[in-house]
């Protein structure tokens, strides 16, 4: 990555909204990262997923966990087990093979599905995201959840709005679906 990137990470660092919190807070060391999410998922000039936020306190609690410390997530959560298959399914990739980041690089209080405020998510997209993103240089951007989505527009981010993996709209099949819809393309899979 260019110096200008590592410089986006160390304002990264510096500068977590009020009630908000740092990874390294939690005994996590991605100071090299805008956002841990894209130490597994950091290849420049492929696609570029940008996910909501990062991580929660209540998610973080018990000390580091050595997958999250080596790729900057839980590759054995539910939502990045659907997002390898979808990337699979679509594209022939992994997240190994993409680039990833997230709108809200900074753990939040409470659980992992609490809300951040859009204008928060917004203002963070404007700091760091949107030159992260240039910096990157991805063949396209693809926007998952409408949080992510109306974040990067509001930052004149160009990007295809898919189902954020986590959205409860059913199994495999249905994501694939709405991915395909999103993408327009053909249903690919009969699963269910």
């Amino acid at each position: 990555m260019p110096s200008a990137y590592f410089e986006l990470a160390a304002k990264r660092v510096s500068s977590a909204p009020d009630g908000y919190m740092q990874p390294e807070q939690f005994g996590y060391d991605f100071r090299s990262w805008v956002s841990p999410y894209t130490k597994g998922a950091c290849k420049p000039g492929s696609i570029a997923l940008v996910l909501q936020d990062w991580a929660s306190e209540d998610g973080l609690r018990g000390g580091p966990n050595p997958r999250i410390a080596e790729l900057g997530r839980d590759p054995c959560k539910r939502t990045n087990k659907v997002l390898e298959d979808l990337l699979h399914r679509f594209f022939g990739v992994s997240l190994k093979d993409v680039y990833a980041t997230n709108a809200f690089p900074f753990v939040k209080p409470g659980a992992m599905a609490a809300p951040i405020p859009q204008h928060l998510v917004n203002e963070t997209v404007r700091q760091f995201a949107r030159r992260e993103l240039e910096l990157a240089a991805p063949s396209r951007i693809l926007a998952l959840g409408r949080v992510a989505h109306q974040a990067l527009q509001s930052s004149g981010v160009p990007c295809i709005h898919v189902p954020h993996p986590a959205a409860r709209i059913g199994n495999l099949a249905a994501h694939e679906r709405a991915w395909c819809a999103a993408l327009g393309q053909n249903s690919r899979s009969n699963d269910s």
